[in-house]
């Protein structure tokens, strides 16, 4: 191509070119807002990836999931002592069956002739070598107690006297108050449905249990355990330590809400529709009352009440950074790390880090919120609603501004490391539920948390479940009260 030698044609030649970019121009725009169109779609996508990936590996290691949803066995949270003897340890009552001193029967064995001579025993005295015993349980049965009132006439002066039937006997016929308890017991302690305590009563008892019988029984323990309900949430006010969880359930087709607060001495379930601070604005809940150490597992709504102190689940917490660790988070890494030496260094959070040493703690907690600040990607501004967060900048959210109660279990004996005691005792919930499936009302589950949280007690504090339900059902007071619990 030959180009032109004088300037106006150069100049010509130029605003042509310079006319044709700019009919260009639009369609490079276009072009160019595609492609960011297709890079913001990309960057979400790879993110709904890395969010569906995540729910696929969750399991109780890295989750909340229960471990019975567990594909393939977990790695202990907590890492296991190696070099340990296997069974049960030191001071551990295995409840070896042990001979008593006054057995119910006495049955003897002896020759009735002599081996030898083939002499008849007589009056020769008889020598114990060996003794052995077999602890059984007698024929059930049910024993029938009947009442009669007998009048007499005074010989004096001619007045009726008239016996009176005792106050709990008030039907030509009824169940008795040992086999209500036990009803009771069944059904609630043990998470046996309804039509199965029908069947054991029936073939151990020869009874037959109707299903409005059983209502009816339930009911009445409800009703005697009132004021053992008051009784154990007013000692766990007075506790320095209460752990608090909550777990979902069906009541027909509506979903409730079954809340507790407990220690290793006393627990307190109740239902409620709904799961957050509502529920626990109701005088049936402790919690907008206590005011000492509250143990929970950082839901947002724990921290609206500020009459108490917190502390936080670490076993929550070490999950949630497990994780991230399995997507390659480095700070998630170094915290995990981190809140592990603390639980060994506070002999696994029963003792309390020296006042000494809690500076150069809180010099590294503060550098890992630094390291995870920067590794984690910022909110993503969205058309509408909140910013978009990463599970990991979630995460160190919560870290920054609950650092007193995460770092609790290291600075305070008494606080420990996890909100285990909490899920245990709201675990049998979740078994009644496999059992059998949901509750036919509210009331019936009102029923259910009640007696829950007696038969717990009871059993946290060293007791028969069934003599101290008999007790309260008869009208005394319990054994586990009169000894100060």
């Amino acid at each position: 191509m030959d180009l032109p030698n004088d300037i106006a044609s150069c100049h010509r030649i130029i605003r042509e070119l310079v006319a044709v970019i700019e009919g260009f121009k639009p369609q490079l725009e276009g072009y160019i807002q595609q492609i960011e169109s297709q890079h913001n779609q990309i960057d979400r996508l790879e993110f709904r990836v890395k969010e569906l990936e995540s729910q696929l590996h969750q399991n109780s290691r890295n989750s909340n999931y229960p471990s019975s949803m567990d594909k393939h066995k977990p790695k202990p949270a907590f890492p296991r002592i190696k070099g340990g003897k296997v069974g049960g340890k030191k001071g551990h009552d295995g409840g070896t069956l042990k001979m008593v001193s006054a057995p119910d029967v006495v049955k003897t064995h002896m020759p009735e002739v002599c081996g030898r001579c083939g002499q008849v025993h007589g009056a020769e005295s008889l020598i114990i070598r060996a003794r052995r015993q077999v602890f059984d349980i007698p024929t059930p049965r049910i024993e029938v107690t009947e009442h009669q009132v007998l009048d007499w006439v005074c010989s004096g002066c001619q007045a009726m006297n008239q016996g009176q039937f005792p106050q709990d006997v008030c039907s030509n016929t009824q169940y008795g108050l040992r086999l209500v308890a036990m009803s009771a017991l069944f059904n609630n302690g043990y998470n046996i449905p309804r039509n199965k305590v029908q069947s054991i009563f029936s073939d151990l008892y020869g009874v037959t249990l109707n299903e409005q019988t059983l209502q009816a029984q339930n009911e009445f323990a409800y009703g005697c355990l009132a004021d053992d309900e008051a009784h154990i949430k007013t000692k766990l006010l007075q506790c320095e330590v209460v752990h608090y969880d909550e777990t979902g359930f069906y009541v027909g087709k509506d979903r409730f809400w079954e809340h507790v607060a407990s220690n290793e001495h006393y627990t307190a379930l109740f239902v409620h529709p709904q799961r957050g601070a509502a529920a626990h604005q109701t005088d049936i809940s402790i919690l907008h009352s206590f005011q000492n150490r509250a143990v929970h597992d950082c839901w947002s709504t724990y921290f609206n009440f500020t009459g108490c102190q917190h502390a936080v689940c670490g076993a929550h917490l070490l999950r949630e950074f497990t994780a991230l660790i399995e997507s390659g988070s480095k700070w998630a890494q170094n915290f995990h790390a981190f809140l592990l030496d603390l639980y060994e260094r506070s002999d696994k959070g029963k003792a309390a880090i020296p006042t000494k040493e809690r500076s150069k703690v809180l010099r590294k907690y503060k550098d890992l919120l630094q390291q995870a600040n920067t590794e984690e990607p910022p909110p993503t501004q969205k058309p509408r609603g909140k910013p978009k967060k990463t599970k990991g900048r979630n995460l160190f959210d919560r870290l920054a501004k609950h650092q007193d109660a995460v770092l609790a279990f290291a600075f305070h004996a008494e606080v420990p490391f996890s909100n285990n005691q909490a899920e245990r005792d709201i675990r049998p919930t979740k078994t009644k539920m496999k059992v059998s499936g949901c509750f036919r009302t509210y009331y019936g589950a009102e029923i259910y948390a009640r007696i829950q949280s007696f038969i717990s007690t009871v059993r946290k504090l060293q007791f028969n479940p069934f003599n101290e339900l008999y007790t309260v059902l008869s009208g005394g007071i319990p054994e586990y009260r009169l000894a100060g619990g």
